[in-house]
């Protein structure tokens, strides 16, 4: 009894090491993206995939790039998948987009002279869609996943001024005047945009969000500068376009009907655009002061100003949470809020002006 118990365990270990999730079998899975040294979305319009079927006991791969096709003999070990036998398809490749199949296909699934290759693979399937990625030993990643491609919200191409950006949890910067930085972007997903006395262009991918709406990946960024004086040149929109990776996005109408667009390059650094001009905060509110941060019961306004027309607090999605006309006390009572981030706007016949803080 005890051999056959052996036996069968042995058998057991046997399996799991050469065993795969079946759900990875049969299915086609789009490339989403891959990182080498540099990270690449994959090209608008352009569907390269990936599947593994079996043929008579043997695991087959194909891969569709952007004009070619790759095939290759599998097979499993554990969390490892072992690719040999390639062939490709040798149709010449003269889209604009090639670059992207010569990097999934010689820089991740093989290399220029179609060596053998294992590749580390992680499956895991969620909210109703597969998701695979695969890893070769110099950290190169292709990640794929059954979500269709994304289709661009037509609320998306317009001109969007920046108002406000934060960083993690410091107090925001708000952008007003006559010209803020701003961008428009186009439905072919060009862009062009204005930051000070510079003119900036380039173009964007469009990508699945996962836990965002979509994803937006700059790329051919340029900024003319030729028609500024001598010294320094606005950054902001430079640091927002060059940004790596993708930049996660969000894209809404507010209660007040205008329309806003967010995106998040870190985790906490946020910019905020809408679709039309804010005024400058003026002077005699830029020393104004909230505490304590974070708040509990009461949150307190420390300004030289004694009397606000309105305090209103928002929550991120600028839904107007509480507001209050005529204040003439230097007290909010928050104990009502529920835990989370909160925008407070203060306005007085000196101007307005937005502050963030934390309810706890």
């Amino acid at each position: 009894m005890k051999k056959i118990l052996l036996l069968f365990a042995v058998n057991l270990m046997f399996l799991a090491t050469f065993a795969q999730p079946a759900g990875m079998l049969n299915e086609t899975f789009n490339l989403q993206f891959i990182q080498t040294n540099d990270l690449f979305f994959t090209p608008n319009g352009e569907n390269p995939n990936l599947t593994i079927y079996e043929v008579a006991g043997n695991y087959v791969l194909d891969a569709d790039g952007i004009f070619n096709t790759l095939n290759a003999a599998a097979s499993f070990n554990g969390n490892s998948i072992i690719l040999n036998d390639f062939g490709v398809t040798l149709n010449d490749c003269i889209e604009p987009n090639c670059y992207y199949e010569n990097i999934y296909f010689y820089e991740i699934v093989t290399n220029q002279n179609l060596e053998s290759k294992t590749l580390t693979y992680n499956y895991n399937e969620r909210n109703g869609y597969k998701y695979l990625s695969l890893r070769d030993a110099d950290y190169n990643w292709a990640y794929f996943s059954t979500e269709p491609a994304p289709e661009p919200d037509p609320l998306l191409f317009q001109t969007w001024y920046l108002y406000m950006t934060e960083v993690d949890l410091g107090d925001p910067i708000l952008y007003g005047g006559p010209n803020p930085p701003q961008i428009t972007i186009n439905p072919d997903f060009t862009y062009t945009g204005v930051e000070g006395c510079a003119t900036i262009s380039g173009d964007f991918i469009l990508g699945n969000g996962e836990d965002y709406d979509f994803k937006l990946q700059s790329q051919n960024y340029q900024q003319d500068t030729s028609n500024c004086p001598p010294g320094p040149v606005g950054y902001v929109l430079y640091d927002l376009m060059s940004s790596n990776p993708p930049l996660a996005c969000t894209l809404y109408t507010g209660n007040d009907g205008k329309d806003y667009f967010q995106y998040e390059t870190f985790a906490g650094f946020i910019s905020y655009f809408r679709n039309v001009l804010l005024s400058t905060p003026e002077n005699s509110l830029a020393d104004l002061k909230i505490y304590p941060n974070p708040a509990k019961n009461k949150l307190i306004i420390q300004s030289a100003t004694t009397i606000f027309n309105t305090v209103s607090i928002s929550d991120i999605n600028g839904r107007v949470i509480k507001s209050t006309k005529n204040l003439i006390s230097n007290e909010i009572d928050v104990s009502a809020l529920k835990t989370g981030m909160y925008f407070i706007t203060i306005t007085s016949a000196e101007g307005n002006i937005t502050k963030k803080f934390i309810k706890n």
